[in-house]
């Protein structure tokens, strides 16, 4: 579900806010499964739907299920129609609950309402995903290039089940070797590799492998939410400085970095960012890697507070945990 267009009905009581919640939903990238529009002349037809029927009943045209309905009805109308609160009394599907009327159309109080909408249904993803999973409380960034996948997977081939820690791996790989990378990293070890999608929980015990191709952005509830077709900013893809500078303004104290073997210097600067919010900054050992000008950089900055080999690094991981 977290990757694809969810189906969102939408409930009102004019033509004009049903087509304002059409253009919400087409905004935040959802598909419109079902609408439903209650005026005047609907009251007694809805009323007479049998009382059997919840949000949760109604389906897509395409027989999909409804994964969240968003209404827009005047304020007194709900003490007029019963049905309405019947239909949504047992719903097991998000409700959000939009007033169109609140602002002069076309008034920036209006546009900055639209944007926060259209924010809050592209969230539903993650609200509907983290009914099912818990986000971990504590975060570590796997950051490589060149020569990574080999040392990524001693890493997590050393480390021992159950740490209860969330990974988020961000490799300098070309998009296409995305899912080549993800079952190399599923077969390290312990810790199942995810590819990241919008919504997705990171979760514990398990590792989130960053989009090249989408950038992303950690959000402060633990899932993802990915920018399709928008570009990671710099010579970079994915940005490790970008997500880890994310991730520490977030997790901070309970936030970890491991730059493992690369060219460049891509993570340096975003580590002295999670060291100065009390996060762990950590290299592999440059005499150990592939190419060592990552971890140089990093080291350079004198916030390194551990460095050794891909299994040296799991156990004191290990052991911080434990």
């Amino acid at each position: 579900m977290s990757g694809s267009p969810l189906h969102i009905g939408i409930l009102a009581d004019t033509e004009d806010k049903q087509a304002l919640l059409t253009k919400l939903v087409s905004h935040a990238g959802h598909q419109l499964g079902y609408k439903l529009l209650l005026t005047s002349d609907d009251l007694a037809a809805v009323n007479s739907c049998p009382t059997s029927n919840t949000a949760a009943d109604i389906k897509a045209p395409d027989n999909q299920p409804i994964d969240a309905w968003v209404i827009d009805l005047a304020d007194d109308y709900y003490g007029q129609n019963t049905r309405v609160e019947q239909l949504f009394a047992h719903s097991h599907v998000p409700i959000i609950l939009s007033d169109s009327s609140e602002f002069p159309a076309g008034s920036d109080q209006y546009e900055a309402w639209f944007k926060r909408s259209v924010q809050r249904l592209q969230r539903l993803h993650s609200d509907i995903n983290l009914n099912t999973n818990t986000a971990a409380t504590e975060l570590w960034v796997l950051a490589a290039s060149t020569g990574g996948p080999a040392a990524v997977k001693r890493f997590l081939a050393r480390l021992p089940a159950n740490l209860d820690i969330a990974f988020l791996y961000v490799q300098h790989v070309d998009a296409n070797q995305l899912p080549t990378l993800n079952r190399m990293m599923s077969n390290a070890g312990h810790y199942p590799a995810l590819l990241a999608t919008s919504g997705a929980v990171l979760a514990r015990n398990c590792v989130m492998i960053a989009s090249a191709r989408d950038h992303f952005d950690v959000l402060d509830n633990g899932t993802l939410k990915v920018n399709y077709n928008q570009k990671w900013l710099g010579s970079y893809a994915p940005s490790i400085d970008q997500v880890v500078a994310n991730v520490a303004r977030i997790y901070r104290a309970r936030s970890g970095l491991i730059i493992f073997t690369g060219m460049g210097d891509d993570g340096a600067a975003s580590g002295r960012l999670i060291k100065q919010l009390g996060g762990q900054f950590w290299v592999q050992t440059p005499s150990d890697c592939t190419s060592d000008s990552m971890p140089i950089s990093a080291l350079a900055t004198g916030c390194v507070s551990l460095s050794g080999t891909p299994e040296e690094l799991a156990d004191a991981l290990s052991r911080r945990a434990r």
